[in-house]
């Protein structure tokens, strides 16, 4: 998250500069999944078989990244991307517009224009999506206080033969947002609320309103440290009587964080979150009420030839007061790895841990098989930006996961590995 910080902060800086950049290349990924699946002849059980689904995918790249000033010092930013490959043909389009018409006063406009076709994992779906966002900010005369109100919309369209599940939609939404980051104060604050309003043509049992309710708290604390907490709470009711309650829900997150420097080079980190469902008429199948908290402390360290290290624990929790099948506690150890050099980002994420599952009084009888059996897990994640001889950069992605389940037909593995080479100009 770090180094995603660092990188929006640059990009900002960047686009106060003209400029045009172009890649183009070629990417290429493969997922696969294996897991154990009933086999018959004709009607006849003949056995559990271990089976996989893997899928090879290649394509195309090309980028655009432009920036500049037109009239009275506006400024625009263009990003243009497209693929094209044996599963994927996809175009995205971002325009950014940003003026200022007097101190304290600026204007944004965003467009996003997203057309996608895909026949991965035998699916045929073709998706059209158009997203404009405005957004007015005034800032005080002293600079502690800055208002935003965003409005927006969102146009989706979805065709094909596989396409069983996404809506077409039509949505638009307000926000608006007050933060205080008084000068020479150890406190910052941000104070949001918005709304947004969704209509699906195929479904009119769909049609609901989403209201937001935003906070955020920011502290530098002594020595150097800072702690933040984050949170939102959201309410969904649908705008016609309907029979399911999946639109009628309360849902909430809230996230905390610290870090509190212990030496030059040493870091103590925590992070908390927490985030929960509550329907108005929950089931036990589907929609039914959960919480789920995740506590991880961790320390990192600044070592050598640009190295960082990240390690410690990490504990969840899943309650779930009316689906025990649901309920579980896991522990793991994380390790987070990553090097930033000479244009290049390195990050190696190994993780293993244990993760088990409550059991009711039926499960315990054998009365009935469970819906989970508890598993050791081992995972990791591999990502990269290298820069290569001849103004290319290679961009590698992987994840991979196995399970190791108390109940041997659960067993499950799964990796997804990319490699993207372009050339910029």
């Amino acid at each position: 998250m770090l180094w995603l910080f660092g990188a929006s902060r640059a990009g900002a800086q960047a686009a106060d500069s003209s400029y045009v950049r172009c890649e183009i290349g070629g990417s290429s990924d493969v997922t696969n999944e294996r897991f154990y699946e009933d086999t018959f002849d004709d009607t006849t059980f003949t056995g559990r078989r271990l089976s996989s689904s893997p899928e090879y995918r290649t394509a195309g790249v090309a980028s655009v990244d432009a920036a500049g000033a037109f009239l009275r010092g506006a400024r625009f930013r263009l990003n243009q991307s497209a693929t094209a490959g044996d599963r994927v043909l996809r175009s995205y389009t971002r325009l950014e517009l940003r003026g200022e018409p007097r101190d304290g006063l600026r204007l944004t406009l965003v467009p996003e224009l997203d057309m996608r076709r895909d026949r991965s994992f035998g699916d045929d779906r073709s998706e059209l999506r158009f997203k404009p966002d405005g957004r007015v900010r005034l800032t005080s005369l002293d600079r502690a206080n800055v208002w935003d109100l965003l409005l927006g919309g969102d146009w989706f369209r979805t065709s094909g033969s596989s396409q069983l599940v996404t809506l077409d939609r039509n949505a638009g939404r307000a926000w608006l947002r007050w933060s205080r980051v008084p000068l020479e104060s150890e406190w910052e604050s941000e104070l949001a609320y918005g709304a947004d309003v969704r209509a699906f043509p195929d479904s009119t049992n769909r049609d609901h309103v989403e209201q937001h309710g935003a906070m955020t708290v920011r502290r530098l604390l002594p020595g150097g440290g800072t702690a933040a907490i984050d949170a939102q709470l959201d309410r969904r009711t649908t705008l016609d009587e309907t029979p399911s309650t999946r639109d009628h829900f309360w849902s909430g997150r809230a996230d905390g964080i610290a870090f509190v420097p212990m030496h030059e080079k040493l870091t103590a980190e925590l992070w908390l979150s927490l985030d929960g469902y509550r329907y108005d008429a929950a089931d036990t199948s589907v929609y039914f009420d959960y919480t789920q908290v995740t506590a991880r402390p961790a320390f990192r360290w600044a070592l050598a030839h640009d190295w960082g290290l990240r390690a410690g624990p990490r504990f969840e929790w899943m309650f779930a007061p009316e689906v025990p099948a649901e309920r579980y506690r896991q522990v793991s150890a994380v390790i987070e790895a990553e090097r930033m050099h000479r244009g290049s980002w390195w990050s190696l994420a190994p993780a293993a841990g244990w993760r088990q599952y409550d059991r009711s009084s039926s499960t315990l009888s054998l009365a009935e098989p469970d819906l989970h059996s508890s598993y050791l897990f081992i995972e990791g994640e591999l990502l990269a930006d290298l820069a290569i001889p001849g103004r290319a950069r290679l961009r590698l992605s992987g994840t991979a996961r196995y399970e190791n389940h108390e109940d041997p037909s659960q067993d499950a593995s799964s990796l997804y590995f990319s490699v993207d080479l372009r050339r910029g100009f």
